[in-house]
């Protein structure tokens, strides 16, 4: 069970962390499409702590006998969803970077040859 001031604590440091991430997307510090699963988990925190009777329906639901186990559950499945949004987007980066990169490397070869072939 949580305690008033336990829960008073996680509201006001949701809502702080949530007025920062506001702040870092203002400045465009943060792109937007890979700050909305951050907000919304910060939204969906300070609903859970608004209302700590859902975190008993959560554990009810996944059948864990302890609410704080299920979410620590919920923690550990959302940051390894992060975790492999993050990888594709590596990944994604890696192939264009490299497409680039021989892009660049072909673009320098032909202008070297131009410039050999005008010498002589």
């Amino acid at each position: 069970m949580m305690t008033l001031r336990l829960q008073a604590f996680l509201i006001i440091a949701m809502f702080a962390i949530l007025g920062f991430f506001i702040f870092m997307l203002r400045k465009k510090m943060l792109d937007t499409k890979y700050s909305l699963i951050w907000l919304f988990s910060l939204i969906a925190i300070i609903i859970l702590c608004l209302n700590p009777s859902f975190i008993n329906d959560i554990a009810s639901l996944l059948g864990v006998y302890n609410a704080m186990n299920a979410l620590l559950f919920i923690a550990i499945a959302f940051l390894t969803c992060i975790c492999i949004s993050l990888t594709v987007v590596v990944s994604r980066l890696s192939d264009r970077l490299r497409a680039l990169v021989q892009a660049i490397a072909i673009m320098e070869k032909e202008h070297n040859d131009t410039c050999h072939t005008d010498d002589n």
